[in-house]
């Protein structure tokens, strides 16, 4: 353990840092779910902003974690979702500032607030994961990481889609169905997210089954490699239809649906206890 790790070791992240966190997160749901109460235009602008500064936190607060254990901030559960709420936002916020599309705010920062929650009570227990020498492993496990935040993101973009559809067709424009974006960019964003889900689980799936079969076929669980395996097909066979033009509108959104049921057994699996 270095010098700083073994000075950092010794203030542990505690459980109501990680609900303060999530305090604020949901403070930024709140405010945004009280935009269409609000005709100056003010409380979404101040609850995305408030997103924007509790993924400054949260990045914070995962790189001392990896700075106390000196390692990858993945090794107990908690750590998984702090890792996972952090993409999640952090997938938000970067469909909002380079293709200028925003998911509800609303949905976001109560997803991740949800698993701040959890990762409070659950504990960051310290079982560090042994990287040495085996960078692979790195792109490994933060590719999957990536691919099922992207598949979160993809989920939650999916139900803002039906939402929004069934609104149209029963002509509601008020209430909850105001605070989501249109269909034509939900779809279109939909379409890349799948796309990005593919390439990121595959790498991932690629990396870990060529060191599986190097080494001891029991160290992996065989279930997490073909829960992986299935989600990937799924996302595979959805991009594919897609491009063939046979899944459009919401046929596209319910089948991003189905295939995030896979990815969650998948990302249970996933989890150091579940090994």
């Amino acid at each position: 353990m270095t010098p700083l790790a073994a000075k950092l070791a010794e203030h542990p992240l505690s459980w109501e840092c990680l609900l303060g966190c999530a305090v604020v997160f949901l403070v930024a749901a709140v405010l945004d779910g009280l935009a269409s109460k609000d005709a100056t235009g003010r409380l979404p602008s101040m609850g995305l902003w408030l997103l924007r500064g509790a993924w400054v936190l949260l990045t914070t607060m995962l790189a001392y974690q990896g700075l106390r254990s000196n390692s990858l901030p993945i090794a107990s559960p908690a750590e998984l979702l702090l890792s996972i709420a952090w993409g999640l936002s952090g997938v938000a916020l970067f469909l909002d500032l380079t293709f200028n599309h925003r998911l509800p705010t609303w949905a976001i920062a109560g997803s991740t607030a949800l698993c701040l929650t959890l990762a409070a009570f659950l504990g960051v227990v310290e079982h560090p994961l042994d990287t040495t020498g085996k960078p692979l492993i790195v792109i490994h496990v933060g590719a999957a990481v990536l691919a099922y935040c992207v598949l979160g993101a993809q989920a939650l973009n999916s139900g803002a889609y039906l939402l929004q559809d069934r609104a149209l067709a029963r002509h509601h424009f008020g209430g909850v169905y105001a605070l989501l974006p249109a269909l034509v960019p939900l779809d279109r964003i939909g379409s890349q997210l799948m796309g990005a889900a593919v390439w990121l689980l595959g790498l991932s799936l690629v990396i870990g089954t060529t060191d599986w079969a190097q080494r001891d076929p029991g160290l992996v669980a065989a279930p997490k490699l073909i829960a992986a395996l299935v989600t990937w097909l799924a996302c595979f066979w959805i991009v594919v239809q897609r491009r063939r033009q046979r899944l459009q509108g919401a046929s596209f959104a319910r089948a991003s649906l189905v295939a995030a049921l896979p990815a969650l057994v998948a990302l249970y699996l996933s989890l150091p206890a579940a090994r």
